[in-house]
């Protein structure tokens, strides 16, 4: 091959059929001839790429001009400029062009194009080309280490070749290297293309008329070439190999916790703690033969000084109307204390029942006082403690009575139950919105108050159930990236939440330090992962038979691919990735 090449520009050359040119010659050393008013090189930026080039493929280059601007630029970017006539030092060429530099070889008659030397023509490792065909005359000469290289002419039809490029294009924004991307090897014809000489009106009208036909039929068979190279367009659609989850974690959630620990599965939680109750009166059913002893409630209070009061069990209380009614277990009543300046007595509230059964016992509210601290002579006591009745005495009877059957009870229990557990549930509800709960179903339900009780006297009854939840809300992203996490590092797949079932079971919660604690059982399918960059890369440029091998190859990873090629002439996946679309399908 040619170790120097000779590129002779003409004024309307494109830089980028030059450049073109350049990065095709496997020439070591390129010397581009050029005109004085060449537009080519008027832009630095096209000094800038061509310096690039140079730079990367290991060539020199060198420029024979006359312009002053474009042997300056020459200098700045390291080129040799070549004159051609010195006094002094032989430049490497001493005669190239026997025309005024500032002639347009195009506007020349005389010129003819530099030889074009095949392989076998080459002397003393110089070629010499021109970018554009002319049919004009030349004899250069061509001078190394003592050496002549004589330059034959050669005469050939000028033809003129169009190209489709963008309206838009600025060579100083351009990218070269994608303006030629898509040809990838030069034909013979665009060989031609790249030496066509720009012609004048003068000279197309000489041109024969079959010979424009021939030029309009290539022209258009290469513009279609260059359709059918540059359309092609792949879309690749993959469904990766998929495997059987069923696995166990785990997993911790408190309030304590700020973010996700991935290696102690503990995950942000928000402490709820709610109580609700529902209460009701109801009628009694039930009707018997009784002996039965009223009873009800009394506050106590002490007045008498600073020290409590000791009651025991069965400590009398007595109404004006001398009814007795005995404490059902022992108290202490406070002793006074000063609240802004005023004696606040101690109270406390107590359980009493009458000390004989009877209607005469159900009495409305009232004061009592304590007997035994006057038959003791504590008159003192007797003034200074005493009870207060805040609701009637209830529950006495003897013979027929309604009573409250076991039946009343429990469907009353049950009702009130079930209100309160609802009223829960919507509060719980309320306040996590946006959070996962998983064990909202785990509710308490206290015992019942109830002013009666199974068989005893009333003809109604009132009854209070209390139903209370503590639990730790959190956030099920916070799970699932757990999760994903989890299985990423031990199974090297990847999952999707919304392909996975869970369900929790050993739900508990720490009631001293509120730490919510449950295992998660999760099935469904994980995917292996795909390398998309890799497939892009691998099938660049393969045919449908070596598709279909490649895709047989990654049987571990692939359960299914499906390739279009679109248009319908394009037979293979376009190298310039930009144009394979990858989906990936779970």
């Amino acid at each position: 091959m040619a170790s120097t090449k000779i590129i002779n520009v003409l004024k309307d050359d494109k830089f980028e059929e030059i450049l073109d040119l350049f990065k095709n010659t496997q020439a070591k050393e390129v010397i581009f001839v050029l005109p004085k008013t060449s537009k080519a090189f008027k832009n630095e930026g096209h000094f800038v790429i061509l310096e690039n080039e140079a730079n990367k493929s290991n060539k020199r280059v060198s420029l024979l001009c006359s312009n002053p601007d474009t042997n300056k630029l020459a200098n700045k970017y390291n080129f040799d400029v070549l004159l051609a006539k010195d006094s002094g030092n032989k430049p490497l060429i001493t005669t190239v062009n026997q025309f005024d530099p500032d002639d347009d070889p195009a506007d020349t008659e005389e010129l003819e194009e530099l030889n074009k030397l095949s392989p076998e023509q080459e002397e003393d490792g110089y070629k010499a080309i021109t970018i554009s065909k002319i049919n004009r005359g030349l004899e250069d000469i061509l001078k190394q280490s003592g050496k002549t290289l004589k330059i034959a002419s050669q005469k050939e039809r000028s033809i003129s070749l169009g190209v489709k490029k963008k309206t838009n294009y600025e060579p100083e924004e351009i990218d070269i290297k994608k303006v030629w991307e898509s040809q990838s090897e030069r034909t013979s014809t665009e060989d031609i293309w790249g030496g066509i000489n720009k012609r004048t009106k003068k000279t197309f009208k000489n041109f024969p008329k079959k010979s424009l036909i021939g030029l309009g039929v290539v022209s258009l068979v290469m513009f279609g070439t260059i359709i059918y190279i540059s359309t092609g367009s792949a879309k690749v659609n993959i469904t990766p190999k998929k495997e059987p989850l069923d696995i166990k974690l785990k997993i911790f959630s408190s309030d304590r916790f700020s973010t996700t620990d991935t290696g102690l599965n503990r995950i942000p939680g928000q402490l709820f703690n709610i109580e609700e109750s529902s209460s009701q009166t109801f009628s009694t059913t039930g009707e018997k033969d009784v002996a039965q002893k009223a009873r009800g409630k009394i506050k106590v209070f002490n007045e008498y000084g600073t020290t409590p009061q000791v009651l025991i069990a069965t400590t009398r209380f007595q109404t004006s109307d001398g009814l007795i009614f005995r404490t059902l277990k022992g108290i202490t009543v406070p002793g006074t204390k000063v609240e802004n300046g005023k004696i606040i007595p101690g109270s406390i509230s107590v359980e009493v029942i009458a000390d004989k059964p009877g209607q005469a016992y159900n009495i409305p509210t009232g004061k009592f006082s304590v007997p035994a601290f006057k038959e003791r002579g504590d008159t003192g006591r007797y003034e200074k403690i005493y009870g207060i009745s805040e609701e009637a005495m209830k529950g006495g009877a003897i013979g027929k009575a309604k009573v409250v059957t076991e039946t009343d009870f429990n469907t009353a229990k049950q009702t009130l139950s079930d209100q309160a557990n609802k009223k829960v549930e919507e509060s719980l509800k309320t306040q996590t919105s946006g959070l996962k709960v998983i064990n909202s179903s785990v509710i308490k339900t206290k015992e019942p108050e109830s002013t009666a009780k199974i068989d005893e006297a009333a003809d109604s009854f009132n009854m209070t159930v209390g139903s209370s939840i503590k639990t730790v809300g959190f956030k099920e992203d916070d799970l699932n990236n757990l999760i994903k996490f989890f299985i990423d590092k031990n199974l090297n797949l990847i999952v999707l939440p919304e392909k996975l079932t869970l369900s929790y079971e050993n739900v508990t919660i720490d009631e001293t330090s509120n730490f919510l604690s449950f295992t998660v059982t999760i099935k469904g399918g994980g995917y292996v992962k795909i390398d998309s960059d890799k497939i892009k890369s691998d099938l660049s440029g393969k045919n449908e038979k070596e598709i279909k091998n490649y895709f047989l190859g990654l049987t571990d990873s692939v359960g299914m691919a499906k390739v279009n090629l679109t248009p319908f002439w394009v037979n293979k996946v376009p190298r310039d990735k930009e144009k394979i679309q990858l989906q990936i399908n779970y």
